[in-house]
């Protein structure tokens, strides 16, 4: 098992956790492979498990009495689910499902989560940073839903990937990423068509370079007075 399989951004539960009992972790839960459209857990089934993204993309979403799907965001290597058990969800609000083939997983039980994050402090601190960014993803996804104009989200869904994504680069942010033009649709609540249409828009306004596993964001700070002069337009 490769070692980035416990990394969580800067936090390396290799050089935290007991190595004896990280051994021991190993034996009893080995990674899981999904295929494409597999679901890890659906809406209202048990919180069981502390879920580790260790290969692949998965989708979040819920669907509505009708059955029309709702895409809530992209988690991709190194992301968790499932933390809000610690917090004392005893039910999944959402659905997971698998994106990508050859996507693997490493599953905690919510008891060991619990026991580490009681008695390691590094653990629950990181635990409690995690459902802090969580909780604040959703309050801009729906701000960003909010938002009438599609380039605004647009711009507003760029820049937030550039802040938690992004790293300096000729004087621009660089972002790698893999998302394709139809997930981006879906985050922002829009077609494929008009998310494609708003990228090739926003380059040729020479603002941004994008392909497949790449956006380039040329000029940072002038994307972000874009925003503030859209939001005025639209307020």
């Amino acid at each position: 098992m490769k070692n980035e399989i416990w990394y969580l951004d800067d936090f390396d539960f290799y050089k935290i956790l007991c190595p004896y009992k990280l051994e021991d972790h190993i034996k009893k839960k080995p990674n899981d492979i999904f295929s494409k459209n597999q679901f890890l857990f659906m809406e209202k089934d048990p919180c069981k498990e502390i879920i580790l993204i260790d290969k692949g993309k998965v989708k979040i979403g819920h669907y509505d009495h009708e059955g029309n799907e709702t895409v809530i965001s992209f988690l991709g290597k190194g992301e968790i689910l499932g933390q809000m058990a610690l917090l004392g969800e005893t039910k999944h609000r959402a659905f997971a499902q698998v994106m990508e083939d050859g996507t693997q997983v490493c599953r905690m039980n919510v008891n060991k989560a619990k026991e580490l994050t009681r008695d390691y402090v590094p653990f629950a601190l990181e635990i409690n940073r995690r459902i802090g960014n969580h909780v604040r993803k959703l309050e801009r996804r729906i701000e960003l839903l909010m938002c009438k104009n599609v380039k605004t989200r647009m711009l507003e869904f760029l820049y937030d990937l550039g802040k938690d994504y992004g790293r300096p680069r000729d004087g621009g942010i660089w972002i790698s990423h893999n998302l394709t033009q139809s997930d981006i649709a879906a985050l922002l609540g829009t077609s494929r068509k008009s998310a494609s249409l708003c990228l090739n828009e926003l380059e040729e306004e020479g603002l941004i370079e994008f392909d497949r596993r790449h956006i380039f964001l040329i000029h940072p700070q002038q994307l972000s007075q874009l925003i503030s002069k859209q939001k005025a337009q639209n307020a």
